[in-house]
């Protein structure tokens, strides 16, 4: 199959990444089935779609007639096999659950053309192993969007033990006519890139929770002195605790039992506190946004620490070849952070004593290995990766 062949995309699951996906497909021209287990998530996915693109035509972005050409070419289904006859691209974007992603594709597998592409949306779970579904895995890859998938232009496209170049070629195409920008994950590695090089700050925030010294407000009132949109616990209630609990689980298992998440957010998922979906988190969003005070900063820990942490780990993402180039990870922190620069581009003045001492600061006061800086840092060489 050639790029040109792509006419219809299927995608599995009307959730919030799954109708952001059928959204900004249906806007690049193309015929998308959206397909779920029940009609009122999909009625619900339709709803969401819709009230998008009302936003979009108030903005006078679209017209319109632009938005009632976008939903002619929306189909909505309960029947797998009806969404994904004749799709050259179905996409699944379901709960990260490995069961339930592994059944999903081969009911898939089974129903659609023999040359369709099979892509999961999972931000976190090994590719490989989910294509042990499909037959001929060869098709198969990552499609990891971030959210929301209307406003986020990174999609990490993620090669499996067996995905092919062709496969990977043609949605690196796919991803550019959507109007996003793909970044190739040449290995499939827990996190892939962007939840990788985020992985050991997600550490600390747990850390920072459990030692007790610091408000989260502080912290964040910080950060957003910085530039950033949202402060790191601002966006853990966003998210959702439950998933921020849930991703540390799967790196302490993957990557290093240091990841393990603390006390603090253990106790707020078993009792329900998951962020702004349940009103109570971190902070208190019954009012709908956080109740954050804005007042004070923290000294201790800064954002020059949570930078020094970030390229650290893209240097161990480098090294263990997950991304191709230095570029690649820069292009992809910020696109999948809304940052103002990666961390290669961000650090490329400092002195490697600077990170060298955030690093070894929290390395002692956390007890965390995740924490030692790389050799390249120390000695500066991490400015000549390429």
């Amino acid at each position: 199959m050639d790029f040109s062949d792509v006419k219809k995309i299927a995608v599995i699951g009307s959730g919030d990444m799954g109708h952001g996906i059928v959204q900004v497909a249906a806007m690049a021209g193309y015929n998308v089935a959206m397909k779920d287990v029940k009609q009122e998530f999909l009625d619900r996915g339709v709803a969401r779609i819709v009230e998008s693109l009302d936003i979009l035509v108030g903005k006078e972005k679209i017209s319109a007639q632009d938005k009632k050409d976008i939903m002619g070419r929306i189909s909505a289904t309960t029947d797998t096999a009806e969404a994904v006859q004749d799709a050259q691209i179905v996409i699944e974007a379901v709960p990260e659950i490995m069961d339930l992603k592994k059944s999903v594709f081969s009911e898939v597998s089974a129903s659609a053309p023999d040359d369709a592409i099979l892509a999961t949306n999972t931000s976190t779970m090994s590719i490989s192993e989910i294509s042990k579904a499909v037959n001929n895995p060869a098709r198969f890859a990552g499609l990891h969007f971030f959210n929301p998938v209307n406003r986020m232009k990174l999609v990490e496209i993620i090669k499996g033990a067996e995905t092919s170049g062709a496969t990977a070629d043609i949605l690196v195409k796919f991803t550019e006519a959507i109007k996003k920008i793909p970044v190739v994950v040449l290995k499939d590695s827990p996190g892939f890139i962007v939840n990788r090089i985020n992985a050991p700050n997600q550490a600390m925030l747990s850390a920072i929770l459990d030692e007790g010294k610091i408000k989260p407000d502080e912290l964040d009132t910080a950060m957003k002195m910085v530039g950033m949109p949202q402060g790191p616990y601002e966006l853990a209630d966003f998210v959702g605790l439950d998933v921020f609990v849930h991703t540390l689980k799967y790196y302490a298992e993957t990557l290093s039992p240091e990841f393990r998440p603390g006390k603090y957010l253990t106790a707020k998922v078993e009792a329900g506190d998951l962020g702004k979906k349940t009103g109570q988190g971190i902070y208190d969003w019954s009012s709908g946004k956080p109740l954050i005070d804005g007042t004070t900063m923290c000294q201790d820990i800064t954002p020059m620490e949570m930078l020094a942490i970030q390229i650290n780990e893209a240097v161990r993402v480098h090294k263990e070849g997950i991304a191709a180039s230095v570029a690649d990870i820069d292009l992809a922190v910020v696109h999948g952070m809304k940052a103002m620069a990666g961390p290669f581009a961000m650090c490329a003045g400092m002195q490697p004593e600077q990170l060298v001492t955030s690093l070894d600061k929290l390395h002692q006061r956390f007890g965390l290995a995740i924490f030692k800086p790389e050799p390249e840092v120390a000695d500066g060489s991490f400015k000549e990766m390429k």
